[in-house]
């Protein structure tokens, strides 16, 4: 199972918010993100109401201690929470949602640990069945993968527009076996990341101003790395590996990664 189909099944949607099924990258799929194991994080969270259900039957070895369940910065998703997590996406409105949510699973879980140590076994089975535990439980599994969809479209975005100055440097010096065209590369609307904003990109930021922007600068690096292209096909190689460094298409180049990380920084 694919990352984002996991995403639909624990979401319940058969396609993912957001437009990273489209552009995640091989590589990408299972790893770390955001020094996040998003899947593992989700499935660990998952675990919970087995490991929650085994020790009220009983049959569990583990010593839960309410006061350690209760506090949502012990397990490995509440560490990443209050470390790398809020560093990175604290800004995120999403971000913020999950902690919340999180935090009050775990108030949850305890509630459940206490009613079992008290000798209330139906009880704690009522709570951990139904209820706000998993009201809540549900909840952190939804937001988290929302957080995955939002961090994987900024991720891909930039890594698409990243590759374009190697593709072009291995084409001005002749070691490409890509056949580059001047109107072609000028044309911002046949690459990956062109083909976002005016699709899926439009539809989610159209009301972020660092959204157009990121679609100017865009506009700007594909004319520039057209004249680069253009440079090299008629044997000024020198000429259109320097403008690679420096010029219109180095500043364009920046100015699309920095609208890139401003929209996604400042999405809600």
């Amino acid at each position: 199972m694919g990352v984002m189909d996991w995403v639909g099944r624990i979401t319940g949607d058969k396609t993912p918010t957001g437009a990273a099924d489209k552009h995640i990258t091989a590589e990408m799929r299972g790893a770390e993100v955001g020094g996040l194991d998003f899947k593992s994080a989700v499935d660990a969270h998952m675990k919970w109401k087995g490991r929650l259900e085994a020790y009220i039957n009983g049959t569990s070895d583990e010593d839960l201690r309410v006061d350690v369940i209760s506090c949502d910065d012990k397990c490995p998703l509440g560490k990443w929470i209050y470390s790398r997590g809020g560093d990175d996406f604290g800004y995120s409105e999403t971000f913020f949602d999950m902690k919340a949510h999180h935090a009050h699973f775990h108030r949850c879980a305890g509630d459940v640990v206490r009613t079992a140590q008290a000798g209330d076994k139906d009880e704690a089975l009522k709570l951990l069945h139904h209820g706000d535990y998993v009201r809540a439980s549900e909840k952190v599994k939804k937001l988290l993968a929302k957080l995955f969809v939002l961090v994987v479209d900024g991720k891909t975005a930039i890594d698409a527009h990243m590759k374009w100055k190697e593709r072009l440097q291995d084409f001005v010096a002749g070691r490409s076996t890509e056949s580059l065209d001047e109107f072609s590369v000028a044309r911002e609307d046949l690459c990956s990341l062109g083909k976002w904003i005016n699709n899926e990109g439009a539809e989610t930021f159209r009301d972020n101003p660092n959204f157009h922007n990121l679609r100017s600068a865009h506009r700007k690096f594909h004319e520039a790395a057209g004249h680069i292209v253009s440079l090299a096909s008629t044997g000024q190689a020198d000429v259109a590996m320097q403008l690679l460094e420096d010029g219109d298409y180095a500043q364009a180049s920046d100015d699309v990664t920095a609208a890139l990380v401003d929209m996604f920084a400042k999405r809600d």
